[in-house]
């Protein structure tokens, strides 16, 4: 019911807004006509010509591979094997460049939290993950083949991290080479700083780099073959494994998982919002009739409209899954165009039949006492409201700010890129109720070469925590942004007794999307880091352990150097003052019509 009555308030405007933009039918049946005349041949081709990205319009973009599984197996693991490499991890962190094998024993122990997390599966279907040193295989090079649970029917994902020397090469080929009967190796991926001879072993269902001069010919004249879904799958993962994200690396192998395997992998295997050879021409035409059908008048609407349409083309050239470099291309290019086409397709059609779960991994522990005394909502909320000039919040702790707090680091790729993070907390209906509105605001370099800034905004209601029903510190947080629902769960992991910093968790989708996401972020009242020694940084270490998470898998500061408020960013803030005004008890909708009004007024 509370959910029910949270994306209510949205569906309410959106209803408001179809109210206001009444069609005839004979218009809504002509812009039909005319939509189906440019769309479904413009998508027939882009399938034809091997199911490149389309209509990827969503902040976090995530393509998504569904291909037939391989096995009836049940249970799948994947191998992490790590070199000697310099690792290049965490170079706007404050402990940048792990071991190769502190980065395979973290993302072995996080890889779990992204597996089964729907409903429907049962406890035969489970993913595992371990991770073994490189120069290990020359006196067991059983350890690549054997499965955690020594059973014969797991299907094995195995990733090479770092091993350039000739000893580790030689003993990972060896291993291999020993186990080459095992045909429960589905996939083997190699991250860039692998040597040459580990990266020609990578392979992705039948398809192998070793063989790709013939196999791609074949991949090409033939689009729909295994092989050639093998070659996409592996060029996919290529791009992730190229960033030195703990995230995307997880995501590269939950790809090969759900392609290659039959263990079924939620957070991948129902957000595939573009037209492929996996999908099947079926599904595919169905979903372009779907579009045409549903959302006709919105889609000549968008492709009618030069810049809408240019933002179109833009986002199907982003990379997979850029988050940073789509939300640019929407911050570039946001028209009423594109938010009514994407709410028309995703969310009020889904017309992908997505459905991204919010992961409930890793299980975060509330921060139970503050100031010695049990965590309540009134001082949960004072908290969050942190150093806002607010009554609400806490007297003898808040700054008086403009803003609650500023973001130090976070643990999302896309918010290292975001830099001069305000967050705003106040209470909603005038603090008559236990709610509260969030209103982010942040700068983006656009693609016109502009820094802009922008501005979001949440309703955040309390939730039950899964410790206690009655437990004060966790709350969801709801936006329609660009036409598109999110609904996030953040908890408060730690905070310092003056309120100096504080660490909050989140865990999100936008299902429509098929968008999963999770990560925690660090604050402080200047966006500094609070200290670099001593039992606070230990403490604040702890904090996103308790999130599952390394100080050297975070974004925007070092110990020295903050990558989110350094001095040019800093110096432009001065000369380009943030939109801190609270937006207040109004949707983010009828706020985004009034923005919109005051920029023609300006323009006029």
């Amino acid at each position: 019911m509370k959910k029910e009555k949270e994306i209510k308030f949205w569906k309410g405007n959106v209803r408001r807004r179809q109210q206001q933009l009444p069609r005839s039918p004979k218009r809504q049946q002509q812009q039909k006509q005319f939509a189906m005349l440019w769309v479904v041949p413009v998508l027939l081709l882009l399938f034809l010509r091997g199911g490149v990205d389309c209509f990827s319009i969503t902040t976090t973009r995530r393509v998504r591979i569904t291909t037939t599984c391989l096995s009836a197996a049940k249970t799948a693991q994947t191998i992490f094997v790590a070199g000697s490499a310099p690792t290049g991890y965490g170079r706007t962190s404050p402990e940048p460049n792990p071991s190769w094998s502190t980065v395979a024993q973290q993302l072995a122990r996080r890889l779990p939290n992204f597996c089964n997390t729907g409903a429907d599966h049962d406890d035969n279907a489970a993913v595992s993950a371990v991770a073994i040193k490189a120069l290990e295989l020359r006196e067991q090079p059983q350890l690549l083949c054997n499965s955690a649970n020594n059973a014969e029917d797991v299907d094995t994902v195995v990733v090479a991290l770092g091993v350039s020397t000739p000893e580790e090469e030689q003993a990972f080929a060896s291993a291999l080479e020993k186990g080459s009967n095992n045909n429960n190796i589905r996939a083997i991926l190699a991250d860039p700083t692998c040597g040459i001879a580990t990266q020609q072993l990578c392979r992705a269902g039948s398809y192998q780099i070793s063989s790709a001069g013939l196999q791609n010919v074949v991949a090409s004249l033939a689009p729909w073959s295994k092989l050639a879904s093998g070659k996409r799958l592996l060029e996919k993962t290529r791009i992730l494994l190229e960033r030195k994200s703990s995230e995307d690396y997880i995501f590269a192998v939950l790809f090969c998982l759900n392609a290659l395997t039959s263990v079924p992998i939620d957070v991948v295997k129902n957000g595939d919002i573009n037209p492929s050879w996996e999908k099947g021409i079926v599904r595919n035409v169905q979903e372009f009739a779907t579009m045409c059908d549903k959302c006709g008048p919105q889609i000549a609407s968008a492709l009618t409209d030069p810049q809408t349409k240019s933002a179109i083309d833009l986002l199907n050239a982003c990379d997979l899954r850029d988050q940073v470099g789509s939300y640019r291309v929407i911050v570039s290019n946001e028209t009423p165009q594109l938010e009514d086409f994407t709410l028309c397709i995703l969310q009020q059609n889904d017309c992908f039949q997505c459905n991204a779960p919010i992961l409930s991994q890793p299980r975060v522990p509330l921060f139970d006492k503050w100031r010695r005394q049990p965590l309540t909502q009134e001082t949960s909320r004072q908290i969050l409201i942190g150093h806002l000039d607010h009554p609400a919040a806490c007297s003898d702790a808040s700054q008086k700010k403009d803003w609650s707090w500023k973001v130090v680091l976070g643990a999302n790729p896309a918010y290292d890129a975001f830099p001069l993070q305000h967050q705003i907390f106040y209470p909603s209906s005038g603090g008559k109720g236990k709610s509260l509105w969030y209103d982010p605001v942040f700068a983006v370099d656009t693609l016109q070469g502009d820094r802009v800034w922008c501005k979001r905004h949440y309703r955040c209601t309390p939730r039950r925590h899964w410790s206690d029903d009655n437990a004060a510190g966790a709350w969801t947080l709801s936006t329609l942004d660009n036409g598109m629902v999110s609904e996030e769960h953040w908890t408060i992991v730690d905070a310092a007794d003056d309120l100096s910093w504080a660490v909050l968790h989140y865990s999100g989708a936008a299902k429509r999307a098929g968008q999963s996401y999770v990560g925690a972020l660090l604050c402080s009242p200047d966006g500094n880091f609070p200290t670099t020694t001593g039992a606070t940084y230990e403490r604040i270490r702890q904090a996103f352990q308790k999130c599952d998470l390394e100080l050297w898998e975070l974004f925007g500061a070092s110990k020295e150097q903050s990558y989110m408020w350094s001095g040019e960013q800093v110096t432009w803030c001065e000369a380009n003052p943030p939109p801190l005004e609270r937006i207040g008890d109004v949707s983010i909708t009828t706020w985004r019509k009034r923005e919109r009004e005051k920029q023609q007024q300006k323009q006029t």
